[in-house]
C-alpha cells in the first residue's frame, strides 16, 4: 500500500512537472519589433525592382493610354475627369500576408494605391520616386526564453507621382513576408490591412498619405495574442512608423 502511494505521487509529480513545462513551452513572454532594413540590404535591391513592374489593378477600367502616334489621340488625364486633391485608393484595402504560419504568395502582388479621383491606373501620372523599402522583425519568447514566431516583413511602396506636375501620389505600397519561422504548437498569421488615404496637402497642392497596418495574432493552447504596427506613407516619399 505504501510503495502505491508513493508511485503514485512520484506520478503526480512528474505530470505536475511535465505541465508546468508545457504551460512555460505555450506561453508568451516577450515580444519584440525591431528596425532590421539593414540585414536585408542585398534583397531590398529586389523589392526595389518590384513596384513599378506591376500593372495597374485588374478590377480597375483603365484610362485610355496615350501614344502622340495617332491624330486625335487622347491624352487620359483630359478624357477623365480627374479631381487632384481628392484621394481615393484603388487598389486592396485588406489581404494576407502570413497564413497558418505560412507566407501567402501572389504572383500578381496586393497593392494598394493613393491616386487622384477620377484616375485608374498610376502609369497616367508621372515623375514617381524610386521605389522604397524597410524591413522590420516581430520576435515572440515563451517561458523558456525560446523564440517560438520570427517575422521579418519588408513595408514597400512608390510615391512621388503628379498629374501635369500637381500633386504627388502613391501606388504599389504593400506588405511582403521576408522571413517567417513558427514553433511547433504555435500558429501565426498575419494581414495588411489600408484603412484610408487622405489629402495632407492643400486643395491646390494635393499630397497623397495612407496608413498602413499590419495586424497579426499568435495562438498556442496557452496563449492567444494580437499585435497592430502602423506606419504612414507620405506622396513626399516618407515612411514613418507610428507610436
Amino acid at each position: 500500500m505504501i510503495r502505491s502511494l508513493i508511485a503514485m505521487a512520484l506520478t503526480l509529480g512528474m505530470a505536475s512537472s511535465a505541465f508546468a513545462i508545457d504551460k512555460a513551452y505555450f506561453e508568451i513572454k516577450k515580444v519584440k519589433v525591431t528596425d532590421v532594413t539593414e540585414q536585408y540590404a542585398q534583397s531590398a535591391l529586389f523589392a526595389k525592382k518590384v513596384g513599378l513592374l506591376e500593372d495597374c489593378n485588374s478590377q480597375m477600367p483603365l484610362a485610355p493610354k496615350f501614344t502622340g502616334d495617332k491624330q486625335g489621340d487622347v491624352n487620359p488625364l483630359n478624357a477623365i475627369e480627374l479631381v487632384v486633391d481628392q484621394i481615393i485608393n484603388i487598389g486592396k484595402k485588406i489581404f494576407n500576408v502570413i497564413n497558418a504560419g505560412r507566407p501567402v504568395v501572389n504572383i500578381k502582388i496586393d497593392t494598394a494605391n493613393a491616386l487622384p479621383k477620377g484616375l485608374t491606373c498610376w502609369s497616367d501620372l508621372s515623375g514617381w520616386n524610386i521605389p522604397q523599402s524597410k524591413v522590420y522583425n516581430v520576435q515572440y519568447e515563451n517561458g523558456f526564453g525560446m523564440t517560438v514566431v520570427d517575422f521579418s516583413y519588408r513595408v514597400t511602396y512608390t510615391a512621388g507621382g503628379s498629374a501635369d506636375g500637381i500633386g504627388k501620389y502613391i501606388t504599389n505600397a504593400t506588405f511582403q513576408p521576408a522571413n517567417v519561422s513558427v514553433g511547433w504548437g504555435f500558429q501565426f498569421d498575419a494581414t495588411a490591412v489600408i484603412p484610408s488615404v487622405f489629402n495632407t496637402g492643400s486643395k491646390r497642392d494635393p499630397v497623397a498619405g495612407m496608413q498602413m497596418n499590419m495586424e497579426w495574432k499568435v495562438t498556442s493552447p496557452m496563449a492567444h495574442e494580437q499585435s497592430t504596427e502602423s506606419y504612414f506613407v507620405s506622396g513626399e516619399n516618407k515612411l514613418i512608423q507610428l507610436q
